[in-house]
């Protein structure tokens, strides 16, 4: 009889994270919502249990690499792991010739530093076993500049992708892919604390040719189908969900 599938997302209490990891469940994965935010992570587990689905909360800082790893190997005794995506992710709009030491070394201790170790974890779990799915979450700025003042935020993003191609390549053989998915701009909390409603729906309108803003569901579709076996062939590929915003 097949187990159930296992899915760890970081950063998934809210926003695109929480969307991913209820698209999991709803392709019927059993989720596991990584995060600092604990009482957030639980009340997630708690809506996806009240529908029916099946979740575990775990507490994971991307930024303490033995915290992080340890949590990893942990679940994946109990829970071993078909996939797991590094989305936890900070952003900050600060205008390059502001841009202190501090907030540069926050913004690549989660964005790049988290997901590396995040991204190496899960490959020790899942290379004993010959396959599974490891998903980075990069950003349609690490193609092109963001419109605001996020240097440090961009180049971070240009970091995971080029890290997506770079393990990609190196671990292939072991049976694990890693791929990765670049979202544009998606309504979030984040998004919002970025600009404003109206920059947003103006943004939206010009620059997007569907004309709208993506959802979380849809980045997280995109991660179940590059975990699925419909995607068996795609190793180092990073998809981009943007409404057609790089076109």
């Amino acid at each position: 009889m097949n187990r159930k599938k296992n899915a760890l997302i970081t950063g998934s209490a809210q926003g695109i994270g929480a969307g991913i990891a209820r698209s999991f469940a709803s392709a019927g994965y059993h989720v596991i919502i990584a995060d600092t935010a604990t009482s957030p992570a639980h009340r997630c587990v708690e809506e996806l249990t009240s529908e029916g689905f099946t979740a575990t909360a775990l507490e994971i800082d991307v930024t303490d690499v033995g915290n992080l790893q340890n949590a990893i190997y942990q679940i994946d005794k109990e829970l071993p792991l078909d996939c797991v995506v590094a989305n936890a992710g900070v952003a900050h709009e600060i205008a390059f010739e502001n841009v202190s030491e501090t907030d540069f070394d926050t913004v690549y201790s989660v964005n790049v530093r988290g997901a590396f170790f995040t991204l190496q974890a899960g490959f020790r779990c899942m290379s004993a076993r010959g396959s599974g799915s490891l998903i980075a979450i990069a950003s349609t700025s690490s193609f092109t500049a963001s419109t605001g003042h996020m240097t440090v935020y961009d180049s971070s993003k240009g970091a995971v992708r080029s890290m997506i191609g770079a393990i990609a390549k190196e671990v292939a053989t072991t049976g694990v892919r890693v791929n990765g998915v670049a979202p544009g701009t998606v309504q979030t909390p984040l998004s919002e604390s970025l600009a404003s409603v109206s920059d947003l729906e103006r943004l939206a309108q010009t620059k997007i040719p569907l004309g709208r803003l993506g959802t979380p569901a849809e980045i997280g579709s995109a991660c179940v189908f590059l975990a699925s076996d419909a995607a068996e062939y795609i190793c180092g590929h990073t998809l981009v969900v943007d409404g057609g915003w790089l076109t």
